[in-house]
């Protein structure tokens, strides 16, 4: 395996597993950071009256009780990432049944509330979008050869698509 990439804050790299093809947006760099959960949003993310910087805060603090959450607001998405692996009381099959749609909710928002980012993620249309990665998160994305469930990925080309159909219904 190849050395990590740190989506955070190398807004440039573009590592060698991800490949941005005629068809295939594999892997969230370089011009594709902006799917990233990591990628601010204009306006946030709301999450139980509470507004985070990103998909990655709000997700990450809905794994701590609802009074516990504001921490989330002032950290980097990283730190955010941190301190859900270390929620209070958290229980893993309650979460798994939920952590999808919850996923689903927060990116909805994203590109519902920034327009930029919206209409960058419409211009993806017809790619197949996956969070191909290179620390082995085959669950929400791909490890470096392609091999994963991509959850994220099937989660933002259903966002995309249910805004494409909007627009096409002049609902949007």
């Amino acid at each position: 395996m190849s050395e990590h990439i740190n989506i955070e804050f190398d807004e440039n790299t573009v590592p060698y597993f991800a490949i941005h093809s005629n068809d295939v947006i594999a892997g969230f760099f370089g011009p594709f950071k902006f799917l990233s959960n990591f990628f601010p949003v204009n306006g946030g993310v709301g999450l139980d009256e509470i507004v985070y910087p990103s998909v990655e805060h709000a997700y990450q603090a809905a794994k701590w009780p609802t009074d516990k959450r504001a921490q989330f607001v002032s950290v980097t998405a990283a730190k955010s990432k941190k301190l859900g692996r270390i929620a209070p009381d958290f229980n893993q099959k309650k979460w798994n049944k939920q952590k999808y749609d919850l996923m689903y909710h927060l990116n909805w928002q994203k590109y519902q509330n920034d327009r930029k980012l919206r209409l960058k993620l419409l211009a993806t249309e017809g790619f197949l979008l996956e969070e191909r990665n290179s620390w082995s998160d085959v669950d929400w994305g791909t490890n470096e050869r392609g091999e994963g469930k991509n959850n994220l990925g099937k989660i933002l080309m259903r966002v995309r698509d249910k805004i494409l159909a909007m627009q096409r219904k002049d609902e949007f």
